[in-house]
């Protein structure tokens, strides 16, 4: 059974309803208090339902009536449901006040109906979706809508005698249900709920197999039964304990009734749901469920109520004391493995970005990577270094004016000691022998020492591996222990060849979270004790949070994840908040903090990766820490990565900064705006950030919106390889009234640069020519010209009141540089 994703709590009571959406290839006979309105969006499934079984596929409607068993079998088969209690008709309807209903598309008579319908749900998911003002009051609307087809068309109609007796039938079932869900886990009796409801023990009885097709305590034990399965998935309960919380007389009464009903024991259907559960490599997937729901949202009036623009002021005087800026941003680039650096259209691309920012240091991983043929052995046994290959790649980085930042990673295959142990390509095995891998990293060291100088690497950076608390089937060692001594052995080498080598904490993977420990903590613990602490700390950070706090994994549309991405705006501000506490916590002083690796994401096909979202992202989470830590390492340089074979497509939705043919994004342009801050640091707040330059002054600008939830849990939906945009709830506008005071009389330039939809980005100026891939050099060139930002610029005079007032409007994601420069 594959677990709900809830769309809508059902304990908000300003909500009238409940939507899920659930992933499933079997869901087991189950009954529920709420009314159920449902549509197949993908996938083909039989419904059992009254003792009749009706084929249904995607678009096919259907509705099933409080407290009633059904059953649901198929393949890869998605649904999207409606919840709503019943009693709403109650409140509203004199007779009959609770109605029952009869709803399959494929034997319905009202086509027209269920085309309403089918516009209704999709209606209903976009809108708890996006959330924009007053969805409360839609979903009211849009309930009493799905009441009013339903009771028009498909409720079950007798004769006036029969249905005033059904008024009263419906009454008394109302008022049996209620007791048996405040009563079910006491000894009720037959003889119980007859006195309570003022009839006799035959007639009830009677009453209970014409009604709900059952006798009593077999209706009973269903619904304690529908209530322990929800136990057994949910909680750690042992069996005997969610038996009795569950009304039964016994364990065994539980698992008997559990075993005729599933054809299994409670436990092998825990340890069924555990298993699916599992962990598994980091994954971060995309998909299209519920894409079919698109087609009904045409003409869609309340999806597009636009909520008035309010103004966004800023009032600020320029002669405040100010702060100088370090730029840690600029402090360290990456690519995706040093191997890659030898590929001649990256060497453009980083050539390209360091001429148009200038970084001081280049992170370099896998720098032992069996396809830098460091390391091989003669047939005798005895060792063999080459490092040609290094050599190449560090008279590159070095030839362009950045420092090397090396990863002693990962583990020639010759050395490993599992060597079938590969992840994207390269052994990451533990050494079958500490003392051949520090044998092979001293030789590396003299090597770079005699070849460039002992006093230039000291200038250097080094560090060891790469996210070694991650599970085995990654980067993590079998053993935590075997990975602290061979951290160790490898501090006491490099420190051994020169003890003023800067040597970091390995990269860690850095999860926030009030009840998850990371694994430094206890790591730096260690080094104190054993003399090997490192120099500095290392993180590596996604926007990303944990599904599960217990095992890490969440089933989400029925598959299994380790995470999913950060449904907050400011995840990486508490990522830096939190790790500064603990630096202070740890009395490690002011201990350099280098981010080493950060985005939003790990995955190589986000299709925000490739918009206007992603410079806004990166202008915004620079803005709001500069300085904070050491480094900001925006992960990765370009699409262009040997890690894993590449789409056939321009815009495939990469990390990179440039596409796999060195075409910019708006990612790349926002570094390009972010250069020409000044270095002297006024002010920020809420979208916006002020520098100094001499007499000039800088003011970035940046209307940031966060993608909504679904799409953080994977889900598209309405979003297309073109149309990229639609998982933002507030795309309007925003106009910054922008008043500066104490400026110093005279007259000035003022020069906006700017990246939105229409300037910057190559991937919607790729779509304003009409979405083709591009095929001749000539293309490409035009594409890459088309891609530049926007920029204006016009005179202002400001008089002896000192005061300079701006206005300017910012699309959805858009990022404004405004520079004011005086005229001599």
């Amino acid at each position: 059974m594959s677990e709900n994703y809830y769309l809508i709590s059902d304990n908000d009571t300003h909500m009238p309803i409940r939507c899920t959406m659930q992933r499933f290839d079997h869901l087991r006979q189950h009954m529920h208090d709420f009314f159920e309105f449902s549509m197949i969006v993908s996938g083909n499934c039989s419904l059992q339902l009254d003792d009749h079984i009706y084929s249904l596929k995607a678009d096919d409607v259907f509705c099933v009536d409080p407290l009633m068993l059904h059953e649901l079998h198929g393949v890869n088969c998605v649904i999207v449901t409606i919840l709503f209690n019943q009693s709403l008709f109650t409140q509203i309807l004199p007779i009959p006040s609770q109605p029952r209903f009869f709803c399959v598309s494929t034997v319905s008579e009202h086509p027209e109906a269920i085309s309403e319908l089918r516009s209704l749900i999709a209606h209903i998911i976009k809108t708890n979706i996006d959330k924009k003002e007053g969805y409360e009051l839609r979903n009211w609307a849009y309930i009493y809508k799905v009441m009013d087809i339903f009771y028009r068309n498909f409720r079950i109609k007798l004769s006036t005698a029969k249905e005033k007796k059904n008024h009263k039938y419906a009454m008394r079932l109302s008022e049996i249900s209620q007791i048996i869900q405040q009563r079910y886990t006491e000894n009720i009796t037959l003889k119980e709920l007859a006195d309570e409801v003022h009839l006799s023990v035959p007639y009830l009885s009677k009453f209970f197999v014409e009604y709900y097709g059952m006798n009593f305590l077999s209706y009973l034990n269903q619904y304690r039964l529908m209530h322990a399965v929800q136990e057994l998935s949910t909680t750690d309960k042992n069996i005997d304990e969610i038996a009795i919380d569950s009304g039964f007389s016994s364990s065994h009464a539980f698992v008997s009734l559990f075993k005729k009903q599933y054809d299994m024991l409670p436990k092998e259907y825990r340890k069924e749901q555990k298993s699916n559960k599992e962990n598994s490599p980091q994954q971060i997937e995309q998909h299209n469920y519920i894409a079919g729901l698109k087609k009904y949202l045409i003409n869609d009036i309340s999806s597009n109520v636009t909520t008035p623009t309010a103004d966004r002021i800023i009032d600020f005087s320029v002669s405040g004391s100010t702060i100088h800026l370090i730029n840690t941003w600029k402090k360290m680039m990456t690519v995706g493995r040093a191997s890659d650096v030898l590929i001649s259209d990256v060497q453009q691309m980083l050539t390209q970005l360091q001429l148009a920012v200038g970084f001081e240091y280049i992170k370099l991983c896998g720098v032992f990577s069996d396809d830098l043929h460091v390391y091989t052995e003669m047939p005798n046994g005895s060792p063999v270094y080459s490092f040609s290959y290094l050599d190449k790649i560090l008279d590159f980085v070095t030839d362009n004016n950045l420092k090397p930042w090396i990863q002693l990673s990962y583990m020639p295959e010759k050395l490993a000691k599992y060597p079938n142990k590969r992840l994207f390509g390269s052994n990451v095995s533990q050494p079958n022998s500490v003392a051949s891998w520090c044998q092979l990293v001293l030789e590396f060291l003299r090597h770079i020492a005699a070849r460039y100088g002992l006093d230039v690497i000291k200038t250097w950076k080094f560090g060891l591996w790469n996210q070694p608390n991650t599970d085995n089937n990654l980067f993590g060692f079998s053993k935590e222990q075997d990975f602290f001594e061979f951290y160790k052995e490898t501090y006491i080498c490099l420190k051994g060849f020169c003890n003023d080598l800067e040597f970091c904490l390995p990269p860690t993977f850095y999860i926030v979270s009030d009840e998850y420990e990371n694994w430094y903590l206890h790591f730096l613990d260690w080094c104190r004790s054993n003399g090997c602490i490192p120099d500095s700390l290392s993180f590596t950070y996604y926007d990303t949070k944990l599904m599960n706090t217990n095992n890490h994994t969440k089933e989400s549309f029925g598959f299994v994840y380790t995470m999913s991405l950060s449904e907050s705006p400011d995840g990486l501000k508490d990522f830096v908040m939190q790790v500064l506490r603990e630096r202070r916590q740890l009395k490690l002083g002011n201990m350099p903090i280098y981010l080493s690796e950060w985005n939003n994401t790990p995955s190589q096909q986000d299709l925000l990766n490739d918009t206007c979202y992603k410079s806004c992202y990166i202008v915004k989470n620079i803005l709001e820490n500069y300085d904070r830590l050491s480094s900001f390492t925006y992960q990765a340089l370009t699409d262009l990565m040997a890690d894993a074979a590449l789409p056939n497509k321009l815009f495939f939705g990469g990390l990179g900064l440039f596409t796999t043919n060195g075409i910019p994004k708006a990612s790349y342009n926002a570094y390009t705006l972010l250069q020409q801050l000044g270095d002297e640091f006024l002010g920020r707040g809420d979208g916006y950030f002020i520098t100094r330059k001499d007499t000039s002054y800088q003011i970035m600008l940046y209307n940031y919106q966060h993608f909504n939830y679904l799409y953080a849990n994977g889900e598209r939906f309405d979003m297309t390889e073109t149309d990229r945009y639609t998982v933002f709830t507030d795309s309007e506008p925003v106009t910054v009234k922008c008043k500066l005071s104490d400026i110093p009389e005279g007259h000035y330039k003022v020069s906006d640069t700017y990246i939105n939809r229409s300037h910057g980005s190559s991937f919607d100026q790729w779509i304003a020519m009409g979405a083709l891939e591009p095929t001749t050099p000539h293309e490409f060139d035009l594409l890459k010209k088309a891609s530049t930002p926007g920029f204006h610029q016009r005179l202002a005079d400001v008089t002896s009141d000192g005061i300079l007032e701006l206005n300017a409007t910012l699309d959805l994601l858009e990022v404004r540089l405004i520079q004011i420069v005086p005229l001599l």
